[in-house]
């Protein structure tokens, strides 16, 4: 059936589902579903239903699908749609012009009809690279063209196919990205590859793939089943998962629902076998890793045994010990000199300590050290933005920046650089390890130089990488890297709360101090706890200003307290939307002038966890839209409509984004509707966040609760073992070695 959009009923911004009001001639549609008040004007319109459908009257739509009468009346279920462009200077020019072809707005659709004329859509489709003729054609906007008009049809088809599924237009252009002109071929024929791109969990895949009339015991669903199990102990935490578990999982997961047991236990372990044989998985002892887990683990282990055994060159360093505590104007303590003294004594430390036990006052003097003696290059790094440049403020060095920079990593955690190249860095520095997870330290000892010397620096008492792995834990835990722990507090001064505190809670004790520092609020639910958040928020912020206050809290979704929520009904109190203000509109996001937003996704000009503002937003005269986003050292940032989604609002953010930084006043929402969360390191790490003061907003028992919850060590990694293991393996090697240069001697 042809048909023409009218108007819009209703359009759901993060799925594409829709209603609206289509006319049409075709007289054979049911007298039930036309629209009474088109009827009276002799126009047959019908209300139809369907994911993706453009919402333009500038271009026609062939429609195929079935009536459906319900609740709402008569409606048109929409299978599959295409665009009917008439091959006129009209049709053409309202095609263009729909916005449908992504970098093409009304002046350029006029700018390249009158180059081609009616052999516009032909060019496009047969020889698109004659667009470079129409200045403010570049290769990069006609790149985006071709792809975009070439993307739709796939788009729409794939769109069709999987909306029975609930897959978001977002997740289409995932496996769009992923699987190229061949997704519809893969879905349809191979559909357990889906369980490849990220967000596709088992059960849609395996919906799919029945949908397909895949067999149940089918190898290839297994398989899917087997991944999607190791991906989630991933995200878990795990490097690894015992094969029992995996096996009863995946015998649960592949028989749910069914009358008849159709998967053995046998089934599987074949799968398994078969998976071994493919170097998909590696089984050690009753231990299933994934081959880049296992590879991960053990080689960080071996570089870093080989690396204890290194002998570094001893030097004399008390006399510039203590010239540089005069230069400096800081008097160390004993504990602090013997941390100094370890760095260099050994190639590799570990100084840890929770916030105010002077970790930068030590780095400071070791750096000075360095400097006076070894003259070597220093090398500062952090897994965040925001600790790097904390860094360079504290230190006054230069050299400092994001691991993912430093080690070459761009974007996603897989992609690097071509070249590969070792640090060159004589004295290497980490700080906030606690973040760091397995494959991030992989990527960095694999870089280290045989020669350098490394000092980790973090508090073991904080969260974990939200990556897979414990490395900081495990790497105190194996006993052979030299450990500093600093635990006397200096920065917040004898009488703060905050650090009296975060002691309390990791010695398992309750009896908090409150104070002018430290507020307890109580309140009954999250509701009460959002709104009451909220109020100190805007109080504090009219008092100190936006960049000095951030909430933190556990959850992002499914809670009036989560960030989505917080953040949400903030936004028009905070930065309110009046005359003149620039914004733009990104799904069912609005950003404005002025907002405060953070980073999300490494990038070659922003890192994750950065926080900035928006300082202006551009629609240009093709209809693209970009933000320009400012950053406090000074880079400004342009990020187009589909990059929007690397950035967030950040008036509230969770306590794992907020690892790595520090503000003067934290306000925490903590209610027993967070009872997943409500662990001591999440609390703790929350909690130390704050400079001056923190608001703890919520249920006594909640914050009980999460106090006697030690979530610390139960994450599958034996890194430490492994340590351990090449350690000995490496020194027994080394002894027939040395006892053949004693005879030498």
């Amino acid at each position: 059936m042809r048909c023409r959009f009218k108007h819009k009923i209703f359009q759901n911004e993060e799925n594409g589902y829709t209603i609206a009001i289509f006319t049409t001639q075709d007289t054979s549609v049911p007298l039930s579903a036309r629209d009474k008040y088109l009827a009276s004007r002799n126009i047959i319109g019908f209300s139809a239903i369907g994911f993706g459908l453009p919402l333009t009257d500038e271009i026609e739509l062939e429609m195929e699908g079935r009536w459906e009468s319900g609740e709402h009346g008569t409606q048109y279920q929409v299978e599959n749609f295409m665009e009917v462009v008439p091959r006129t200077k009209e049709g053409i020019l309202g095609y263009l012009s729909s916005g449908a072809v992504k970098g093409i707005g009304p002046k350029m659709a006029d700018t390249i009809f009158r180059k081609f004329g009616l052999q516009t859509l032909e060019i496009m489709e047969n020889n698109p690279q004659e667009l470079l003729k129409i200045r403010g054609i570049s290769e990069k906007k006609l790149a985006a063209i071709v792809e975009s008009y070439g993307k739709n049809q796939v788009f729409r088809e794939l769109m069709m196919f999987l909306a029975p599924f609930k897959v978001t237009p977002k997740k289409v252009n995932m496996i769009l990205k992923k699987f190229g002109n061949e997704s519809v071929d893969i879905i349809r024929h191979r559909p357990y590859m889906l369980s490849a791109v990220k967000g596709f969990g088992f059960l849609t895949v395996d919906a799919i793939g029945r949908q397909c009339c895949c067999a149940l015991n089918d190898p290839m669903r297994i398989s899917g089943c087997i991944g999607h199990i190791m991906n989630q102990a991933m995200k878990e935490g795990h490097l690894f998962k015992q094969r029992q578990e995996v096996i009863r999982e995946a015998l649960e997961m592949l028989n749910r629902d069914l009358q008849v047991m159709a998967v053995s236990e046998q089934d599987v372990s074949q799968v398994l076998y078969r998976l071994v044989l493919q170097k998909s998985i590696v089984v050690e002892e009753e231990r299933i890793y994934s081959i880049r887990q296992y590879e991960e683990e053990t080689q960080t282990a071996s570089m870093i045994a080989r690396r204890l055994l290194e002998k570094p060159v001893l030097l004399s360093i008390e006399p510039e010990l203590e010239k540089a505590q005069k230069t400096l104007g800081i008097t160390l303590s004993e504990t602090q000199k013997q941390a100094v003294r370890m760095v260099f004594a050994h190639p590799i430390s570990i100084i840890t300590g929770g916030p105010g036990t002077g970790k930068t006052t030590v780095l400071k003097v070791i750096l000075y050290i360095h400097q006076a003696l070894c003259r070597s290059e220093v090398q500062l790094m952090a897994p965040t933005g925001r600790a790097a440049r904390r860094m360079v403020e504290s230190t006054g060095c230069e050299n400092a920046s994001t691991m993912h920079l430093a080690l070459g990593l761009l974007g996603d955690d897989t992609d690097f650089e071509p070249d590969f190249e070792y640090l060159s860095a004589g004295f290497l520095n980490v700080d906030e390890v606690s973040m760091v997870d397995m494959h991030l330290a992989y990527e960095f000892f694999r870089r280290v130089s045989r020669h350098a010397r490394v000092l980790l620096v973090g508090d073991k008492n904080q969260l974990p990488s939200v990556g897979a792995g414990d490395v900081f834990r495990q790497l105190i835990a194996c006993g052979l890297i030299p450990v500093t722990v600093l635990d006397l507090v200096y920065r917040q001064g004898a009488l703060s709360s905050i650090p009296y505190n975060a002691k309390l809670m990791q010695e398992n004790k309750t009896n908090l101090s409150f104070g002018e520092d430290f507020q307890f609020i109580s309140c009954k639910g999250a509701d009460e706890a959002a709104e009451i958040v909220r109020r100190i928020y805007l109080d504090e912020i009219a008092k100190n200003g936006m960049d000095q206050v951030q909430i933190l809290t556990p959850y992002r979704k499914r809670s009036a307290a989560g960030v989505d929520e917080l953040n949400k009904s903030l936004e028009d109190f905070v930065n309110p939307p009046i005359a003149g203000k620039k914004e733009l509109h990104i799904g069912s996001q609005v950003f404005r002038v002025g907002d405060k937003i953070l980073q999300n996704k490494n990038t070659e000009m922003a890192s994750n966890g950065d926080m900035g503002r928006i300082l202006d937003c551009i629609t240009d005269e093709d209809g693209n839209a970009r933000a320009v986003i400012g950053f406090p050292d000074g880079r400004q940032v342009q990020y187009e409509a589909d990059q929007m989604e690397m950035i967030e609002h950040a008036n509230a953010i969770t306590i794992h984004k907020a690892q790595g930084s520090e503000c003067p006043v934290v306000i925490i929402p903590w209610v027993k509707a967070f009872y997943m969360m409500l662990k001591r390191n999440i609390l703790y790490t929350g909690v130390t966040r704050a400079k001056s003061k923190v608001y703890l907003v919520g249920e006594w028992a909640a914050v009980c609760q999460a106090i006697h919850t030690d979530d610390s060590g139960t994450r599958n990694t034996i890194l430490s073992e492994r340590i351990v293991q090449y350690y000995d393996q490496y020194q027994s090697e080394q002894k027939p070695e040395m006892e053949q240069l004693k005879l030498v001697v």
